[in-house]
């Protein structure tokens, strides 16, 4: 891909050279026109040194995971490892300082969807936790949390709405689908293409919010990482977006700024990653990745991502990801609202090993 050519153009290229699942491109769902300026953001994405973004591989030497269950002692030296090489602290309590105050309310939002194969959100939200509690952060103040109890629970957690102690619960309050309206706001919030009601663990009980996704294909928006754990886990009704490859849908979800505003950092849980046949694994689609990935800027992230993705699909001989009906365009897109970097020539992508 040429420098000057954006990974949009790429892809319809890409498309229009080639019959893609016997579609020819203007049968291909292709994004939607950008939100009107009123409703967009005012940041863009220029090609400027300062504005890189740093996105931190880190992976580990050993084998993470023996079975199926991650070694928590490694998942700690990972975080400790990528939250210094994100904040460039030498010393990951003055790392997590940098990023939360010990007064604050935080959640950690898990996209728990096929969590008990795509295993570590467990390790990971627990290696945050004490983390969290070095700086002062009290434990009943950090909530980790998930859209749905079902899969919440798979990922190893109990629900705990007391008083003491971490916090674990769903939006859903065990209720499924039906029950989402009922522990999301009573507010609605205009996403430029319908309302959408927020999960109250988000718009009520927490100040910050730690992005935790996994790294997936997903069949309908190309990926799923950081940004789509966001605009479909956190709001009341995302069957509703789901069309269009999930595009504009995904970017316009992330820049409400009752969500955009309350993410301090967002984590990629890639101890395990997920190739194909997304967004629920198959234990024949997945491997072992072995690591964890950080960032502030969420869209640099799924970029990553994406293309660890792309290359393991290489590597199985399956069609690219540019090559299937449903594109992952949402990243562009969310380049497009300032949400983040979507050029990799404006991405510092940096590798740790420990």
């Amino acid at each position: 891909m040429s420098k000057d050519k954006t990974r949009r153009e790429f892809i319809k290229e890409t498309c229009f050279n080639s019959l893609v699942g016997g579609m020819f491109l203007s049968q291909i769902p292709l994004p939607l026109d950008p939100l009107p300026d009123d409703t967009k953001t005012d940041l863009k994405q220029e090609k400027t040194n300062n504005l890189q973004s740093l996105v931190v591989d880190v992976k580990s030497s050993s084998q993470i995971i023996k079975g199926m269950t991650p070694n928590l002692s490694l998942v700690k030296q990972m975080m400790d490892s990528g939250i210094t090489s994100l904040t460039g602290k030498d010393d990951p309590k003055d790392a997590w300082k940098s990023l939360f105050h010990e007064d604050e309310r935080i959640g950690i939002k898990i996209n728990a969807l096929g969590a008990d194969i795509l295993a570590g959100n467990y390790q990971i939200c627990w290696a945050i936790v004490d983390a969290l509690k070095s700086i002062g952060v009290k434990e009943n103040n950090i909530i980790i949390w998930e859209q749905y109890q079902h899969f919440f629970l798979s990922s190893g957690f109990k629900i705990n709405r007391s008083f003491k102690g971490v916090r674990t619960y769903t939006t859903d309050g065990g209720g499924g689908k039906e029950a989402l309206d009922s522990g999301s706001s009573h507010r609605e919030y205009d996403s430029g293409y319908g309302a959408v009601k927020i999960s109250r663990i988000l718009t009520e009980e927490v100040d910050s919010l730690i992005n935790l996704g996994l790294l997936k294909d997903h069949g309908l928006a190309g990926v799923s990482i950081a940004l789509k754990n966001i605009s479909h886990g956190v709001i009341s009704h995302p069957d509703n977006f789901h069309d269009n490859a999930c595009d504009p849908f995904i970017a316009a979800i992330n820049s409400i700024p009752v969500i955009k505003d309350k993410i301090k950092l967002h984590i990629c849980n890639g101890i395990v990653g997920l190739y194909d046949g997304g967004p629920m694994p198959q234990r024949r689609n997945v491997w072992n990745n072995n690591g964890i990935i950080l960032s502030r800027d969420p869209v640099a992230l799924d970029t990553i991502g994406m293309h660890i993705i792309e290359k393991k699909r290489k590597e199985k001989e399956l069609v690219s990801l540019f090559n299937r009906p449903n594109l992952p365009v949402h990243i562009e897109t969310a380049a497009e609202y300032g949400l983040g970097v979507s050029d990799l020539n404006l991405i510092n992508h940096k590798a740790v090993l420990i």
